[in-house]
């Protein structure tokens, strides 16, 4: 596939399924690494948000695989990309089978709170040349 030239390594948090111990809801969480090709969202696609979600940093990605996006209905946290130093949690993510690349487009917010994310332990991030 041409387009994986472009695509680096990530982390990639993805939480796991919610468990009770002793009454308390417990959540873990797995770092993943995925090749992914990240950029921000240009100016004619922030265009389009509601004004209030224009000022929140974002960026989308593109991958050949599936990530998580929250879910406000059922509860579901998204999947969490580490990028320039912040956590971002996924918004969406579409799968794109109209070309011959067939990939995953994948939308991030950043997370308002950052401190309860620690960084990854191996660096997590594509570093540029």
């Amino acid at each position: 596939m041409a387009i994986g030239i472009f695509r680096r390594p990530y982390t990639v948090r993805r939480h796991d399924k919610q468990k009770f111990v002793n009454g308390y809801a417990v959540n873990g969480s797995t770092d993943l690494t995925f090749m992914l090709n990240v950029q921000p969202l240009s100016s004619d696609e922030l265009l389009v948000l509601p004004e209030g979600e224009r000022s929140v940093a974002r960026v989308k990605t593109f991958g050949a695989d599936r990530l998580i996006p929250a879910d406000e209905h059922s509860g579901t946290s998204g999947d969490l990309l580490f990028f320039s130093g912040k956590w971002y949690e996924c918004k969406s993510c579409i799968h794109w089978q109209h070309t011959p690349l067939k990939h995953y487009e994948g939308e991030f917010v950043v997370l308002a709170d950052q401190s309860g994310q620690k960084p990854p332990k191996a660096g997590g991030e594509a570093v540029d040349d």
